[in-house]
Parts: C-alpha cells; sequence; structure tokens
C-alpha cells in the first residue's frame, strides 16, 4: 500500500494487523493532523515518531506501525530494496523483528494459528457473502487449529469452510 510514489508503513502495517493477523486497528481520533503534515525531509520513522507524541496516537499506532516498518524494504510498487535497511521493529507482542524475512518467519512460526484464523474468516466471509456472526467466529477459532497437523494448506482451510455449517446454512 502506498500512494504510488513512496511506501506507506502506517497503511502496510494497518493493512497487515487487519488481514493477515485479524487484530484490526482501531479509527484514529477526528481532528489529528495525518502524518504527511510532518516535514517530509524527515526518515519515515522520526515522522512516525512525531505524530505517535500526539495526543491519542500512541496506543493505536503501537499495533500498526511495527507490523509496517519492516515492510519498509518494499518500494512504492512492492519491489524489495537490498539497500534499504530498517532498524528493526518490537511486535505488539514485544517479539523483536530485524526486518521483512524475520517478518515473515515470525508470521509462518509463531502467529500461524492466527495467520490461519484470519485466513478462514476471510475465506468463510467471502463463500457465505456476508459479515460473520460472533459464534460463527469463536467456532472458526476453536476449529480451526485442528488444521494445524497438515500444515494449514489451502485445500484444507478451504474443506473446512465449504463443509461448515457456517456455509452449508448460509
Amino acid at each position: 500500500l502506498s500512494d504510488g510514489r513512496e511506501p506507506n508503513a502506517v497503511k502496510r502495517g494497518a493493512w497487515l494487523a487487519r488481514k493477515i493477523v485479524a487484530e484490526p486497528p482501531a479509527d484514529p481520533p477526528p481532528n489529528v493532523p495525518g502524518i504527511e503534515e510532518i516535514d517530509p525531509k524527515l526518515p519515515l520513522r522520526d515522522r512516525l515518531a512525531l505524530h505517535r507524541d500526539h495526543k491519542g496516537c500512541a496506543g493505536c499506532h503501537s499495533g500498526i506501525d511495527p507490523w509496517g516498518l519492516p515492510l519498509e524494504q518494499f518500494d512504492a510498487a512492492g519491489l524489495f530494496r537490498a539497500d534499504h535497511k530498517i532498524a528493526g521493529a518490537k511486535l505488539p507482542d514485544a517479539t523483536e523483528v530485524a526486518d521483512f524475512a524475520a517478518l515473515r518467519a515470525y508470521l509462518a512460526g509463531p502467529r500461524m494459528d492466527r495467520v490461519a484464523f484470519s485466513t478462514l474468516k476471510h475465506l468463510a466471509t467471502y463463500a457465505t457473502g456476508r459479515t460473520l456472526t460472533y459464534n460463527e467466529l469463536v467456532f472458526l477459532e476453536e476449529k480451526g487449529p485442528n488444521l494445524r497437523r497438515n500444515g494449514y494448506r489451502m485445500q484444507d482451510l478451504i474443506r473446512f469452510v465449504i463443509t461448515s455449517d457456517i456455509f452449508l446454512t448460509k
């Protein structure tokens, strides 16, 4: 996610939190100046720090920025920038990741159950054409980890959704 010229760690982090780990950030408070209003000559990390210092911003950004900063290794078009180094990030659970490779390993390792839940949630939402109920989300969270033994293969995730009551009684 970017504006076409520059990558946007905040938008990328919010997207990853919302879509990949199913932990959406809260909506921004009203009347808070955007990061684009801070001196663009400053490095992104410094602009984010200044923005987080604004009353009401720190709480949300502590759950957004760490997800997006490792993605700064990719330009606005999504191409990898080998020469672009980041200082790393501390994720909301205090796990430190040095770069995108470390973030990817973290998502595919300790957070794989959460990534699989998010995938199941999106598949079930698409398959039913509606927002899932609270009980349906609880079902996915409780039963989804049973698919771990086969490595959360996509075919198993799809089969799980289309054979569940969520889909069959839509």
